[in-house]
């Protein structure tokens, strides 16, 4: 699948935009390098390309522009069905054709080889940060082989930090040893909630006990605590009464006063702020009126005493205009030496004239256009270029020659040596593909398992305890299913529940019985109460009475008989009086009848139960003998020595598959040594002895020399070549040279004949050329400043008149003589007099403001001493006195009283309050009956009382909360249940907790178990891609990439070129994150070889590579782009370049910021 045209029409910063990737041409690579400053929308081209394949979110960031029910994406899309068009909408039918009919997903599904957009990220999409988190990943799987592999074939950077984060969770909940884990919580939790439940499980006997001792402090304490509270109400009463009597003989004082007030009438109440003001302010208005009068006068004759010129103002503007006047006439006094100066200027001027040889002619003339002038220098400054133009092309044409010589020599050295190139290729490919192969790491793991393993079954037969039998005959051995197993715990629980249900009910049912046994004696012994056989036996002695005294009819058999009836009418007398209890004796008997019953049946059931748990344990111990326990072992037993006997077999199997491994390494290692040995013997040399890595050495060694020798000859034919180029390019360029120097010099005759230069008897050169010229330059600026001194000579006569003449003007208004007057003298004296007569103006109107101001504070003070007089006036009349003093009295007096009503009325409150009465003669009432004394001396009783009473409280109060604690201390009725109800919920929570620690721990150990499947089943080729991919994009720093076992894994290692190797953890941060990309390349051309091609899509990946880096890494892209589609992105201009050396038919598209 591939991308023909990619239409982003509403999308992002796009409006209608198209680019055009064309189609793919054969035998080319479809590499595409997409080139846009920063914010240019190059991250936007990779989202809209996901969301045309995958569809477009809820929430797009991508639609600030546009909204989003107006996005739109189209393309024209190359799908294994043919060219298709398709467009990508926010609404409705989201997928369409080019006519904006809906159609099916599935053509895009079926395209992408079912890729789904998160995989498709991952897997196609790369950029900066992609790249450096993958490089992290890199460290954090520590170069764990299958891991690497992995997340670089699915584009999962961050695969090892999640299994190194799953690792941490599976051994927080538990770790051998491990003493903070979330196991061992639960377990001290679980032991906690026992001790608890142990300690407060008491008898109902005791909690019965408790709670009786715990009610009748409760009454005790609540019956002192009301003996308290009433002789506290009692005291509290009494302190009321005493606190009031002093308040009732205050209002008695306070109603006296009152009356001697009763006449002063009661002013406003602003009034007694007010009349200190208007006292203090009688004195002070009357002095304000007499001192703005004053002021008033005073002003006016200072105003009438100032004269003002009003001629000399008005002619003001006129004399403020010569200021600028007597300037330019002042700057114009030194009109001589400005002329003096324009003489040497002109003087300069004919001496340049006869410099050039032109007396005769105006310097102006002699100037050349500017365009003239421009044309020579550029003339000259050319001649020296074109002159070490030439010098330098003769100088390289004999250094090419030279050169040419020496290759000619050295090629001919070779002489004819002949090299067999398909010899040395097929002798490469052994040697390629034995250094590819595995079988040394194999061998070597494979021995290192079968050795660990055998340990392993050594200790696990070590295990099975009493077993003497070797591995074969263990497996051979019969053993009980999971399900026998069950079923025998099963029956086991089972009989065990009877067993202890059945001692329990004969427990129950004996002290049942034993309690009816009580019940029938204390019956009859506390009440005297005769039994119905008692009571059969008295009947029958009165009836065997009656007949011998009937048949006897004797003194004798009469006594008799009176007893014996006496006797059984008191029973019966008794039995009759004692019904209820007669009922009771009787259904107690009945009771123990029937208790003795269902003890005999719960004696016998127990001994079923024992019978069946002996045959149980018959059953097993056949089993438990025949594995070799013991008779009497446990289940939890057998099924360990189950579980130890399938670790056994489990390793037992898998010794023989290491076995088997070994064994084809051995064999595979084999195979290699003979082909190492037939390629040495085909190029003529004797193998060694010494094994693999000697005959790899020898060969390579040969492969060496004779590669060498074969590059050498090359070069020499290449720089013989190139020496017979290089010496025709010098020599043209010499040609060249010599052409360009016969130009100019046409052009240069041309040039100084179309000016006055040609003139000169001898032909001038560049250099007199460039003397003349540097003097022409020096009379322009001459000619400049002649004609401004000129100019400048006739204005300053100019400004000297028209002075003259404004200086008698003004003289002349003001009717002064100026004709024999010095005109500068006689503008200053005109000026200081205007300045005088504007000073004298302003102090005039100054003084005029001033008095305004003080009329209309006289005025004021007038209006104010006016209002003053109303309002005393006002409060002498209201009290009938005749001074403010005396008004200032009566206020006092007026006062006095209503403070006094006041403290009545607080105190009538405070009295009515306390009696608890409502009103206040109600109160006095109450009062008269009682005695100070007498309350004193009860308070001081009950305060005894009260104390006597607060100890009892607190000894009754502290009885009783000791009691509530030990009630409390064993939790209640209910307390047992709610521990066994939470040790159930802890119960729960461990086992979810276990069933998320065994899925986790199995998971991890799958995740390990396919990361080596992935690792051995792609190895071979994608390490290959890989290695190849990474020497290419470190430019041949490391020649490759290797592996190194480590335990059950495979480490990867980076080999240097210049020899020795280093961990992929052990590399910089660069050269990680390009290890990664070459990874991710490998993990391409992988997937590629299964399923059709996507297209790959890179974002400013190469940003913090170097050029040369930069280079390779586009040739590794234009590798894949052989492939499917690639798209790089980038705003490095200079890239374009590095990519086109690269790969000359990448494609460049230029999006414009």
């Amino acid at each position: 699948m591939r991308i023909r045209r990619l239409d982003l029409t509403r999308y992002g910063r796009f409006t209608d935009r198209s680019i055009d990737f064309g189609a793919p041409e054969t035998g080319k690579p479809d590499f595409h390098l997409i080139v846009g400053a920063n914010e240019a929308g190059k991250s936007t081209l990779t989202a809209a390309i996901v969301d045309l394949f995958f569809g477009m979110g809820q929430r797009s960031p991508y639609g600030f522009l546009h909204g989003y029910d107006g996005m739109q994406i189209g393309a024209a899309l190359d799908l294994p069905s043919g060219e298709r068009e398709v467009v990508r909408v926010k609404r409705g039918a989201r997928l369409r054709d080019a006519s904006g009919q809906a159609i099916d997903e599935g053509i895009l599904t079926a395209g992408l080889s079912g890729i789904d957009r998160e995989a498709y990220r991952m897997m196609f999409c790369l950029d900066e940060e992609t790249l450096r988190m993958g490089g992290e990943s890199i460290l954090a799987s520590q170069g764990e082989l299958g891991q690497l592999l992995f997340s670089a074939s699915a584009g999962l950077a961050a695969f090892g930090q999640r299994l190194s984060k799953l690792q941490e969770t599976v051994d927080a909940f538990h770790k051998p040893r491990g003493r903070s884990t979330e196991l061992s919580v639960f377990k001290a939790r679980l032991d906690e909630l026992k001790a608890r439940k142990d300690a407060i499980n008491v008898l109902a006997t005791t909690h019965a006990q408790l709670v009786q001792e715990r009610d009748d402090a409760a009454a005790k304490y609540e019956a002192a605590l009301s003996q308290r509270t009433t002789s506290k109400l009692r005291l509290d009463e009494i302190n009321r009464y005493l606190g009031i009597l002093p308040d009732l003989a205050a209002l008695k004082a306070f109603r006296l006063d009152l009356s001697t007030l009763a006449d002063v009438p009661q002013p406003p109440a602003a009034w007694s702020e007010r009349l200190p003001e208007l006292i203090g302010a009688e004195g002070r208005i009357k002095a304000a009126c007499e001192i703005a009068s004053a002021n008033v006068e005073r002003l006016r004759r200072e105003r009438d005493a100032i004269h003002v010129e009003q001629s000399l103002i008005d002619a003001g503007p006129a004399i403020d205009a010569l200021r600028n006047g007597e300037a330019r006439y002042v700057a114009a006094l030194d009109i001589s030496k400005r002329e003096s100066e324009l003489t040497v200027i002109e003087g300069n001027l004919r001496k340049i004239a006869e410099r050039l040889d032109r007396a005769d002619e105006l310097p102006a003339k002699l100037v050349l256009p500017a365009m003239l002038v421009g044309k020579l220098r550029g003339l000259i400054d050319r001649r020296s270029r074109i002159r070490e133009r030439l010098q330098a092309a003769f100088r390289e044409c004999v250094r090419a020659s030279d050169a040419l010589t020496v290759a000619k020599q050295v090629l001919a050295s070779y002489g004819t040596a002949e090299q067999d190139e398909a010899l040395t290729a097929r002798i490469q490919l052994v040697l390629d593909q034995a250094r590819a192969s595995d079988h040394a790491a194999r061998e070597k793991a494979a021995r290192r398992v079968v050795l660990g393993l055998q340990e392993k079954l050594s200790d696990q037969l070590g295990q099975l305890g009493s077993w003497s039998g070797d591995i074969e005959h263990l497996a051979a051995v019969k053993t009980p299913t999971t399900d026998q197993i069950e079923d025998w715990r099963r029956r086991g629980e089972a009989i065990r529940q009877a067993i202890l249900k059945h001692a329990s009910d004969i427990e129950s049912l004996t002290n049942t019985a034993v309690e009816l046994a009580a019940t029938i004696t204390s019956i009859k012994a506390a009440t005297g109460l005769v039994d119905d056989a008692t009571a059969r036996i008295s009947r029958a002695d009165r009836d065997d009475a009656w007949r011998a005294h009937r048949q006897a009819l004797s003194e004798g058999t009469a006594t008799a008989f009176e007893t014996a009836l006496r006797n059984d009418d008191g029973i019966i007398e008794t039995r009759l009086s004692q019904t209820s209890l007669a009922a009771d004796l009787r259904q107690a008997v009945q009771a123990e009848a029937t208790t003795a019953a269902r003890l005999r049946r719960a004696v016998q059931l127990h001994a079923d139960a024992q019978a069946s748990k002996s045959d149980l344990d018959a059953e097993m111990a056949a089993t438990f003998i025949a594995v070799g326990l013991r008779d009497d072992a446990h289940l939890a037993e057998l099924e360990r020595w189950l579980m130890r006997r399938a670790s056994a077999l489990e390793v037992n199997a898998g010794l023989k598959a290491a076995s088997t491994d070994l064994r084809i390494a051995q064999e595979d290692g084999a195979t290699q040594v003979e082909r190492l040995a037939a390629a040495l013997k085909s190029i003529g040399v004797m193998p060694p002895e010494d094994g693999f890595e000697s005959l790899l050495v020898s060969l390579q060694t040969a492969v060496d020399r004779q590669t060498k020798l074969r590059s050498d000859l090359a070069h020499a034919a290449k720089a013989v070549e190139g020496g017979a180029t290089e010496l025709a390019t010098r020599q043209r360029d010499a040609a060249e040279g010599q052409s360009a120097h016969d130009d100019w010099q046409q052009e240069w005759n041309a040039t100084v004949g179309s000016c006055w230069l040609s003139e000169v008897p001898s032909p001038l050169g560049p250099d007199e050329v460039s003397q003349v010229l540097s003097v022409l330059a020096e009379i322009p600026p001459l000619e400049s400043e002649r004609e401004s001194l000129s100019h400048r000579i006739a204005a300053m006569k100019r400004d000297q008149g028209q002075f003259v003449q404004a200086v008698g003007d003004v003289g002349s208004s003001l009717q002064i003589q100026a004709s024999e007057a010095d005109p500068i003298k006689l503008a200053s004296d005109l000026r200081r007099r205007l300045e005088i007569a504007r000073s004298n103006e302003r102090d005039w109107r100054n003084k005029e403001a001033e008095l305004e101001r003080a009329v209309i504070v006289h005025r004021d003070a007038l209006e104010e001493l006016t209002l003053h007089q109303a309002e005393v006036e006002t409060h002498t009349s209201f009290f009938g006195v005749a001074s403010l003093m005396e008004v200032s009295a009566k206020i006092e007096e007026a006062n006095r009283r209503s403070d006094l009503e006041r403290q009545v009325k607080v105190l009538s409150s405070r009295i009515t309050v306390a009696c608890r009465t409502e009103t206040l003669g109600a109160a006095e009432a109450t009062l008269v009956a009682f005695e100070q004394a007498a309350l004193e001396a009860e308070a001081a009783a009950l305060i005894g009382r009260l104390e006597g009473q607060d100890r009892e409280a607190h000894e009754l109060h502290a009885r009783h909360l000791q009691a509530d604690h030990a009630l409390a201390a064993i939790g209640g009725d209910d307390a047992v249940a709610r521990l066994d109800e939470e040790r159930r919920t802890v119960l729960v929570e461990l086992e979810e907790k276990a069933i998320q620690f065994a899925r986790l721990k199995l998971g991890i150990a799958a995740a390990h178990q396919a990361l080596q499947s992935y690792r051995d089943t792609h190895r071979t080729s994608m390490l290959q891609n890989a290695s190849d991919a990474y020497r290419t994009i470190t430019k041949g720093a490391y020649s490759g990439l290797s592996t190194q076992p480590n335990g059950d894994k495979e480490i990867l290692l980076g080999v240097m070129a210049a020899g020795g190797s280093k961990l992929a953890t052990e590399m910089s941060t660069g050269a990680r994150a390009q290890l990664y990309l070459a990874l991710r390349i490998a993990g391409y051309h992988e997937f590629a070889k299964t399923r059709p091609s996507l297209p790959f899509i890179a974002d400013d990946i190469l940003e913090t590579f170097d050029d040369f880096r930069s280079e390779e890494a586009c040739r590794l892209f234009s590798g894949m782009a052989s492939t499917g589609q690639v798209i790089v992105a980038t705003h490095h201009h200079h890239l374009i370049d590095i990519a086109r050396r690269a790969c000359a038919g990448v494609i460049v598209h230029e999006i414009e910021a």
